[in-house]
């Protein structure tokens, strides 16, 4: 009788262990499943945060190219009729600082000659860790009396500074000019 109730208690335990085994391997299963559900959306998020990021950082950078590329628009391109006025139009695009040095550094009075100014070329390229920072190879022609007596090859550095999530030129310094004619 002790072996069989040994037996039987050894036997009732066996199918316990057995079932609560198998019980265990269903648990398992169930959250290994959820487990790689998780993480399956843990990734989807992750590239759409990634795609976002980009596209932010797209979108800024193309507000920063576009008023880089207006505002030096609006200072190379000039006649005798926007000469001075060219300033008044830079007021969205660079600091009040930098306008006025800018006026500094052109004359108080409108030219006496028919003069023009035009910006032909313009490349932008981006700063490999300051994201405020540009190179900016660009290319004037200036006329005098309707004639293109000159073409200037010019190399300058943009500085950008943010407020409230507009930009504006806050420093424009001209690294080198090159005549050609």
């Amino acid at each position: 009788m002790k072996k069989l109730l040994l037996m039987v208690t050894g036997s009732v335990t066996v199918l316990i262990l057995i079932v609560s085994l198998f019980s265990l391997n269903q648990t398992n299963q169930t959250l290994e499943s959820k487990l790689s559900k998780a993480e399956e959306e843990l990734k989807t998020m992750d590239q759409l945060i990634k795609q976002d990021t980009k596209f932010t950082d797209t979108v800024a950078n193309q507000k920063k190219l576009t008023v880089i590329e207006e505002g030096l628009r609006t200072y190379l391109d000039y006649d005798n009729d926007t000469y001075l006025t060219r300033f008044d139009h830079l007021k969205n695009k660079a600091t009040d600082e930098t306008i006025q040095r800018l006026k500094e550094l052109s004359s108080t009075d409108p030219p006496f000659l028919d003069v023009k100014n035009q910006l032909t070329e313009l490349i932008i390229y981006l700063h490999p860790t300051d994201q405020l920072i540009f190179l900016v190879q660009l290319t004037t022609e200036y006329s005098l009396d309707h004639e293109v007596v000159s073409t200037l090859p010019q190399l300058y550095q943009v500085t950008l500074i943010e407020t409230d999530g507009e930009y504006k030129i806050s420093q424009l310094t001209n690294l080198g000019l090159t005549a050609t004619n």
